[in-house]
């Protein structure tokens, strides 16, 4: 089943709750959020926003990425906005772009001129070639998935 994006590691989210020391009560707490919505993301039925999954990253002493277990050099683009932090709608308000272009561009449907691939690198804290790799990959996912349809 392929992943959802933003989805977390259940078993590395445990591990470094463990190393920390922390209860699903602990890190709601620190979140200000519900345990139920820990427990959903411990048992996969949930993903964080962006914004919660920086959160309990940084309180876990961990990069998001660590926790969505993907590799620089496997982003797709959607990755590195969440990776960032960002919603969908923040991310094109720090950008200067409109929602629909980069829902597009998350989709693998149309390619990121030079200007949003720069426009972006800056919201996401990455660089231009960084952005265009990730949207290569999800472009490349989307021809995969609508060739199986045809075949």
């Amino acid at each position: 089943m392929p992943r959802r994006a933003g989805q977390i590691s259940p078993t590395t989210l445990r591990a470094a709750m463990s190393r920390r020391g922390v209860s699903v009560d602990d890190i709601a707490a620190h979140l200000d959020i519900s345990p139920n919505t820990v427990h959903s993301w411990l048992d996969g039925t949930r993903a964080p926003s962006p914004p919660l999954l920086v959160s309990v990253a940084r309180a876990l002493g961990l990069r998001p990425a660590d926790l969505t277990l993907v590799s620089e050099g496997e982003e797709r683009l959607h990755d590195l906005r969440i990776h960032a932090g960002l919603l969908q709608q923040e991310a094109c308000e720090v950008a200067g772009i409109r929602q629909p272009q980069l829902s597009k561009m998350e989709r693998g449907v149309s390619a990121p001129r030079p200007d949003l691939c720069d426009a972006l690198a800056t919201a996401y804290g990455v660089t231009s070639a960084r952005v265009l790799d990730a949207w290569t990959r999800t472009r490349n996912d989307r021809r995969r998935q609508s060739g199986a349809k045809f075949s």
